[in-house]
């Protein structure tokens, strides 16, 4: 790999560093532009003393910042060490040994900013930031094999998570063995079919793991809608914790497929009348519902931050407190639970949609918790914007 490219810092982005930002924006480093991506570079304050080093990604306008000292280069051992670390923090809470999905790698909260390693049973995905960056990926991956511990890994598929998330022009590669197109992985003793290849959703989210572990206190013995359904994950947890029923609702009808799959893996039968798969857009279904005057004691809101889907354009910004607004007049005038969820990295705070939405409703709220990332998706505590899921439960009644 190249040599180190040598930027001086400005006094703004100094500070910053200092403080422990993982990042430091490209247009705030005049001497950068003749860094190109995927570059090593250190980052030197204004009297030539190293502040940190990092990689170059001008696709994302970053330099990620993975060392606060000097390094001989991010080679395997660099990497190796990363993955040692980071391994040894998810054995101390219990993850590698008691499941088998769980995030292995999780960007500046282990010292990787930028990528990022999920293992599912057999196999791990891992995230590059950018394509000039895959070469950092690879070294990542074979650390990850190479640690993993038990059970042994077979194989790592390599992503790249690039600024648009529409584009798909990069191709997954593969370093030891490749995954079946479908795999079942395990989590909480649940199974749950995962596609490995292809799109950078696989069908279960790792950073929802703590949620479906303690929704039963939402949804036991009550009816409950999950909105933006997907493969069906919380449905599945609802239904596993007892709910009366289960109605899961998702414009695409594929997912909702995926989502009857992962019932029949838990033993629901498939003409089981408790459990109802709706293909629809959120919007009409909820405002259908209301016309009929159906009820729900809970109802579950996981939207993404943006759709465009020509049936369903959606931004979370935009829509999301009118479709809470909606979805509290789905609730028993005596009270019922609003499930909501937020990606706060490209809009407000949970607490902010809500608060909205009922205000919007015309009914009272209280809010009941509020969560985010479990665990094995450690932050910077001066980071915030690494902290990027909110999630909360609020009883919603008549005034």
């Amino acid at each position: 790999m190249a040599s180190f490219f040598g930027v001086t810092l400005t006094d703004g982005a100094d500070t910053r560093l200092r403080a422990g930002a993982p990042v430091v924006g490209l247009d705030a480093l005049p001497g950068a532009s003749g860094c190109e991506p995927g570059r090593q570079v250190r980052l030197l304050d204004a009297r030539g003393k190293l502040v940190a080093t990092g990689l170059a990604d001008p696709e994302n306008g970053v330099i990620h910042v993975l060392s606060l000292e000097t390094v001989r280069g991010f080679d395997a051992k660099f990497f190796a060490e990363r993955v040692a670390r980071a391994l040894a923090l998810r054995r101390r809470l219990g993850l590698a040994s008691e499941e088998s999905s769980y995030r292995l790698v999780n960007a500046e909260g282990d010292g990787l900013p930028g990528f990022s390693v999920d293992r599912f049973g057999e196999y791990a995905v891992v995230c590059a930031p950018s394509r000039p960056l895959l070469p950092y990926a690879r070294l990542l991956a074979q650390a990850t094999l190479a640690m993993a511990g038990a059970p042994p890994l077979r194989g790592a598929v390599i992503k790249v998570r690039g600024k648009d998330p529409q584009d798909r022009s990069h191709k997954d590669e593969v370093v030891g063995d490749g995954p079946p197109e479908k795999y079942v992985a395990t989590e909480l003793g649940v199974p749950y079919e995962i596609h490995l290849r292809g799109s950078l959703n696989v069908g279960l989210f790792p950073d929802m793991r703590e949620q479906r572990r303690g929704i039963a206190r939402f949804v036991a013995g009550r009816r409950v809608l999950n909105t933006f359904a997907y493969t069906g994950a919380l449905s599945l947890a609802a239904a596993r914790a007892g709910a009366a029923s289960v109605t899961s609702v998702d414009l695409s009808s594929g997912v909702l497929a995926w989502a009857r799959e992962n019932f029949h893996l838990s033993g629901f039968a498939a003409d089981d009348p408790r459990f109802q798969f709706m293909v629809s857009d959120v919007r009409r279904f909820m405002e259908k519902e209301a016309e009929r005057g159906s009820l729900y004691d809970t109802i579950i809101m996981d939207p993404p931050t943006v759709s465009a889907a020509r049936a369903s354009q959606w931004s979370m910004k935009r829509d999301y407190p009118r479709l809470i607004a909606l979805a509290a007049k789905l609730l028993p005038p005596d009270g019922g639970i609003l499930w909501v969820s937020a990606n706060t990295r490209r809009g407000p705070s949970v607490l902010r949609h809500v608060e909205e939405g009922i205000r919007q409703s015309g009914r009272r709220g209280a809010l009941l918790e509020i969560g985010g990332l479990p665990p094995d998706f450690p932050t910077p505590p001066g980071w915030p914007e690494s902290r990027y899921l909110e999630i909360c439960q609020v009883f919603v009644a008549s005034e």
